[in-house]
């Protein structure tokens, strides 16, 4: 049974206090929106503060009224976990065409509003899946708890006409990727607590899919919000970029980990583009930035670390090739760092793996680090590029490595973009 934040729990249990139970089981999700609403206006709860009254009105119930509470919660959450959820893909993206009218945002809204519930209660379900020493470690139910408070946010919302208020449902938005920022490194450490009790297999299985989930619903939030901010179409459409030029990207990403090499190792190691300086593709930026950035720190820390008297390797530049046909977009990122070795070259994707030497208890994480450090690391945070690949993988492409020990490596980014006519279409 579900444990969180006690005050929390009692705001929850009675908010849940007037609905009708058939069956052991909760009718509508409307009816559990209305007594959400209900309650939460009368006795304040909505930021999770109790109240004298939330006891007052706790204590009146028996031990099997708020044993039938609890079930209530827990069958809304196992409900909404097993529903399937559509696929964001770049038909999903283009679906609506800026400037939205009012009715267009409200459908989107909708979509986005019923995907983040079931996401979120697929988070909530396996966090109870996770045994009771994990479920009461302060970190892991940390994330827990933001889960709840966002469940609580979606409830709250007046199905199916609140979601006209566009102010509320942005504001909504905005607090769900604000309180989400920063939970990896919270969570992932509070993995790493308890690993001495749990399979560490099992856990970064869990985080695996924690990662994969969080994407998605930052995809679905961010896009909702940039969509309807946007005045025309003429340059992007949400969050997808129309014709994004793949070389600036890429020299503005190279300055970047330049600075970071710099602070860290005092060098600069340069980049150079071989082909296709002026290529454009349609893509999301911060997903195609983010794997530039991570496939960059890892080829320039390699020169700079291996680097000997007699080849400084910094001096030689990381290649890069860009090529697009129609409607795909190839790279390729070229280094001379002396490769991946064969004995950890099967563990480079997987999840909070890294090569940096960190300081670990003898438990099987001294391989692993925890995910959510600061991003001006150059290296050490363990999920770049397993994330870079489920990025990639969002929208059917590939991401391949190919390394030859004591030579270099290259890394292959196969990119697949939208179809022509979704780029081009119209209003009606």
């Amino acid at each position: 049974m579900w444990m969180g934040n006690p005050s929390r729990l009692r705001c929850l249990k009675d908010i849940f206090g007037s609905l009708k139970v058939v069956n052991g089981g909760y009718r509508t999700l409307t009816d559990f929106r209305q007594g959400y609403r209900l309650y939460s206006g009368e006795n304040g709860c909505r930021r999770g503060h109790s109240s004298k009254r939330d006891g007052d009105s706790l204590s009146k119930l028996d031990f099997e009224q708020q044993y039938q509470l609890r079930s209530n919660i827990e069958m809304l959450i196992q409900d909404f976990s097993q529903r399937p959820v559509p696929n964001i893909t770049y038909e999903f993206l283009t679906r609506h065409i800026p400037p939205l009218s009012d009715n267009e945002r409200y459908w989107l809204a909708i979509n986005v509003a019923n995907m983040l519930l079931t996401y979120t209660c697929r988070r909530l379900a396996a966090i109870q899946r996770l045994p009771y020493i994990a479920v009461v470690n302060p970190n892991i139910e940390e994330s827990n708890r933001l889960h709840l408070k966002t469940l609580e946010s979606l409830l709250l919302i007046d199905m199916p006409y609140g979601l006209y208020n566009h102010e509320r449902t942005k504001l909504m938005l905005e607090e769900f990727l604000n309180d989400h920022s920063d939970t990896l490194q919270t969570l992932a450490k509070g993995l790493q607590e308890i690993m001495d009790f749990y399979s560490k297999e099992l856990a970064f299985d869990f985080l695996n899919q924690h990662l994969r989930d969080r994407m998605l619903m930052k995809v679905l939030a961010t896009h909702y919000l940039q969509l309807v901010s946007q005045k025309d179409s003429k340059d992007a459409i949400g969050i997808l970029h129309k014709n994004l030029n793949i070389g600036e990207v890429i020299k503005r990403t190279q300055e970047f980990v330049g600075d970071l090499t710099f602070v860290k190792y005092d060098k600069v190691v340069p980049v150079k583009i071989m082909e296709g300086k002026d290529v454009t593709f349609p893509c999301i930026p911060s997903h195609f930035e983010y794997v530039i950035q991570e496939v960059l720190k890892n080829s320039s820390r390699a020169h700079i670390e291996n680097s000997t008297p007699d080849n400084d390797l910094t001096e030689k530049p990381i290649e890069v090739t860009i090529v697009r046909t129609q409607d795909s977009l190839e790279v390729r990122i070229r280094d001379f760092g002396g490769g991946i070795h064969a004995d950890i070259e099967d563990a480079i994707f997987d999840y909070s793996y890294s090569t940096s030497e960190k300081n670990a208890k003898d438990n099987g994480m001294s391989a692993y680090v925890i995910p959510g450090q600061d991003v001006s690391n150059v290296s050490g945070m363990g999920f770049g590029l397993p994330l870079c690949k489920a990025y990639v993988e969002m929208f059917n492409g590939k991401l391949d490595i190919q390394s030859l020990w004591g030579w270099g490596t290259d890394v292959y980014m196969k990119l697949k973009g939208p179809k022509q006519e979704l780029l081009t279409r119209s209003k009606k």
